[in-house]
């Protein structure tokens, strides 16, 4: 496709003598030059291009208007391009900002506004007081450019300008010629390499479309559209192949696997086979010993009843003991093990003596023959316990206290060195353009803006300086001018585009990571 420089390089005669003339106009006096024009005249081209190559040596502002914003921010857009490291309050009106931040000297302004149909009544009454106070005061020079859709502004600019003698000038983008649309599209389609048909097609969808550049640039899109559709119908046979020779592996695969399963399938046993296995008698969980006797006896002729009969023992091992009720004990599995029934009214008179606070010693002397039973067989349990724990505790020369491992002790590294982000920015050409995308107050918010649209392998990051306060600017892009970096705009995702990015010179963004100094 045709690069976006040749594209901006395209000069139409209409667009250069529209150009030359408010190059004329703002050249020795203040004036509000009112540009109209209907949907895809190119308004916004012609401002990019006018402040690229016709605005000469002034203070310049471009404003991209967008229906979110407000007076407020139009005004801190504009004040802010107009004064380095400028001071203002957004509230007060353009004419007493720039009499504040030029008080000292003289001014020469341009501002340039794209979309200005989406000014406020009160902000174009201002631009228009900030013209002609410039007209009144010897040494200053203020050019606005409104450059907006026809009929939109203009019962707005006669309202603020009824009763001063003076008007708004007004100038009117014409359609292109039939030369130029002819030139406009062999210029786009220049590396198409259309073939006779081809051009003869595009002739006629051109001479069919409005003659502007914005209907003729959907042809472009268009025609990209097509050829894409068709590279994909000339790869689809190749898909078709491959999915073709998948499905034939695929056959001659489950061909080859089934030959391993007969080997299998013979050491399955036949269901009579289990007709001459003895059932077993179950008792207490196991067999008895004379059927174990009678199971080796037996011929083994064919080798699935052992698995068959194995899988039986396993089976009644898993099955879970008896329940015994009677004579259970706590902590002791030997069968001569003796207990002491107490009973229950000696528990009850134990417990309420220890709840008194009391051992419950008292309560067991009142029945000698439970204290008796008692003291019997603690007595017979005292001599083996102590020698068993006596036997358990270990020798002092078994136990050694480990050496104690050495710790290394880390030094603290010195902390690097506070770098500006963006700084890598400042060996980009001061001349060439990006896309501011947003500016946060925290480099966290910046971070959380980039994960959101998912842009961090085209986003950068730098660093500013705004009353004092720390700003993050995020942009993208390296364009050589200003109409790439709108034909990039276009480009990004629709997500993106609906947060009006605009067009920053990196000349601009230079003097912004300096102000961190």
């Amino acid at each position: 496709m045709t690069s976006d420089i040749q594209v901006a390089m395209l000069d139409l005669d209409s667009q250069i003598q529209l150009l030359s003339r408010i190059q004329f106009l703002t050249r020795f006096s203040s004036n509000l030059i009112q540009i109209t024009g209907r949907e895809g005249t190119g308004k916004t081209w012609l401002a990019q291009r006018y402040l690229e190559l016709w605005a000469g040596n002034s203070n310049q502002a471009l404003l991209m208007c967008h229906p979110a914003q407000n007076d407020s921010q139009h005004r801190s857009i504009i004040l802010k391009q107009l004064a380095f490291q400028a001071v203002f309050n957004e509230q007060d009106p353009l004419q007493q900002s720039v009499d504040r931040l030029f008080v000292d000297s003289g001014a020469n302004l341009l501002i340039v506004i794209d979309d200005a149909q989406l000014l406020s009544p009160s902000l174009i009454a201002e631009l228009w007081a900030l013209v002609q106070s410039a007209q009144a005061r010897p040494g200053w020079q203020v050019n606005v450019l409104l450059f907006s859709q026809s009929g939109k502004l203009d019962k707005y600019l006669s309202r603020v300008s009824h009763g001063q003698g003076q008007a708004p000038i007004e100038l009117e983008i014409t359609d292109l010629t039939e030369q130029e649309v002819q030139t406009f599209v062999e210029v786009v389609f220049a590396r198409d390499r259309l073939d006779a048909p081809g051009r003869r097609s595009l002739k006629e969808k051109a001479a069919a479309t409005a003659p502007t550049p914005g209907a003729l640039m959907q042809l472009q899109q268009t025609e990209q559209t097509n050829m894409a559709g068709s590279s994909s119908r000339k790869i689809s046979p190749m898909l078709l192949l491959v999915a073709l020779l998948a499905l034939v592996a695929a056959g001659v695969a489950f061909m080859f696997i089934p030959g391993d399963e007969p080997a299998s399938v013979t050491e399955q046993s036949e269901p009579q086979d289990y007709e001459t296995l003895p059932e077993p008698v179950m008792s207490s969980g196991r067999f008895d010993q004379q059927e174990l006797l009678a199971a080796e006896e037996a011929p083994q002729s064919q080798p699935e009843t052992e698995v068959v009969e194995e899988q039986m023992v396993d089976n009644t091992d898993s099955l879970p003991p008896q329940v015994v009720t009677e004579g259970l004990t706590v902590g002791r599995n030997s069968e001569e093990s003796k207990r002491v029934v107490v009973p229950s009214d000696v528990v009850d008179a134990m417990i309420s003596e220890q709840e008194q606070g009391g051992t419950g010693e008292q309560a067991l002397a009142m029945r000698p023959d439970v204290e008796a039973a008692v003291t019997d067989m603690l007595e017979e349990q005292t001599a083996p316990v102590s020698e068993t724990a006596l036997d358990a505790r270990p020798s002092v020369s078994q136990v050694q206290p480990e050496e104690a491992a050495p710790v290394a002790v880390v030094a603290p590294q010195p902390s690097a060195r506070r770098s500006v982000p963006g700084a890598e920015l400042k060996t980009v050409d001061r001349r060439h353009y990006a896309l501011q995308l947003a500016a946060l107050k925290s480099m966290s918010a910046a971070n959380q803006f980039i994960a959101e649209y998912d842009i961090s392998r085209i986003a950068t990051i730098y660093e500013t300086r705004r009353n004092g306060e720390p700003w993050f600017i995020i942009i993208t892009g390296d364009y050589p001018d200003m109409i790439s970096a709108r034909k990039a705009e276009t480009r990004l995702p629709q997500r993106l585009q609906a947060v009006q990015p605009w067009v920053k010179s990196y000349a601009q963004i230079h003097r912004e990571i300096d102000r961190v100094k």
